[in-house]
């Protein structure tokens, strides 16, 4: 009996490390979910809503996440990332078959529009656009294939060693400011003109990947490999981390006030 449980744990153990990392972390979504919602207008709040039973974005932020293990949803495996190498783009890159996150936002993004398909597939895909924006923004779902969008690329935390993915999809917003994800919303949704708002809102979800693989590119450039990262790094990029939050959650309003008004 305890040679059987010793294996299952050891098994379970073994899945855990075989997993990909989440984007952003729960907080992290949480946080662009509660941004977006701020910003609907009238029609796309009351549409939202409706979609998701009365349930806020927030409430679904995490969702595609939580369902990865569900075997109804392993075709969405691939969908939370574009892994692009150094000197190659979106559009020159290795093609996954099985669907990225640009592929599958495109998709969400006309299914929720789709009337004709019924609400509760359409809600499937709203809580898919919930997150896919979210994912598209943090930028080790923009890094290279090579190292697997920095889980191969292994890196010292307070002495731990841990990798590059996992300190971008959570470590090092916590380590950035000691702040709840609704806190995080609400100090760094700052007030914005017209002219501000229209140029992060501007583009399409291909344009927003583009900088988030510029910006992984300038992760990898000033993280040194198998090297402590120190409070200095978190300092550096915690305005970038504010800004790609903001404007994910910008974004995301923005498609969602397209498709409903």
């Amino acid at each position: 009996m305890k040679k059987i449980m010793f294996k299952s744990i050891s098994f379970l153990f073994m899945m855990t490390l075989c997993l990909p990392a989440f984007g952003w972390g729960g907080k992290g979504h949480i946080i662009i979910a509660k941004i977006a919602e701020n910003h609907l207008k009238g029609k796309a709040k009351k549409e939202v809503r409706k979609l998701l039973d009365g349930y806020s974005m927030v409430y679904y932020a995490t969702w595609m996440d939580d369902i990865r293990n569900n075997p109804a949803y392993s075709y969405t495996t691939t969908w939370h990332y574009a892994n692009v190498d150094e000197g190659k783009t979106y559009d020159t890159m290795k093609r996954e078959p099985k669907g990225d996150v640009i592929t599958a936002t495109l998709l969400s993004i006309d299914s929720v529009r789709n009337k004709n398909l019924t609400d509760s597939i359409r809600s499937i895909h709203l809580k898919f656009l919930i997150h896919l924006i979210g994912d598209m923004h943090c930028p080790m779902h923009a890094g290279r294939a090579t190292d697997r969008g920095g889980n191969d690329f292994s890196i010292l935390w307070k002495k731990a060693k841990t990798n590059l993915h996992s300190l971008w999809d959570g470590t090092i917003i916590d380590a950035a400011r000691d702040w709840s994800s609704i806190e995080w919303a609400f100090y760094i949704d700052r007030s914005l003109n017209k002219k501000q708002k229209k140029a992060i809102v501007s583009g399409n979800p291909l344009d927003w990947f583009d900088e988030t693989v510029v910006l992984a590119s300038e992760v990898y450039k000033n993280t040194p490999e198998n090297k402590e990262v120190d409070q200095n790094y978190t300092k550096r990029f915690t305005p970038v981390i504010e800004e790609q939050f903001l404007r994910a959650g910008y974004r995301l309003a923005e498609t969602l006030n397209l498709i409903f008004n």
